[in-house]
């Protein structure tokens, strides 16, 4: 029992540093930082969604 409470600890810290730590840093780049306009926004999702 005390094996498996360590490991979702360990679990969780890791999942905690993925998503709250490194978020920050690699992933902080989003569409109103990148464009103005809601139809910028929506030429530059359709384009991504539509390339071959």
């Amino acid at each position: 029992m005390k094996l498996g409470k360590s490991l979702w600890f360990v679990i969780a810290i890791k999942l905690l540093i993925m998503f709250g730590i490194l978020k920050v840093f690699i992933f902080d780049e989003s569409l109103n930082s990148k464009f103005e306009s809601d139809e910028a926004k929506a030429d530059f999702v359709i384009s991504n969604l539509t390339k071959e």
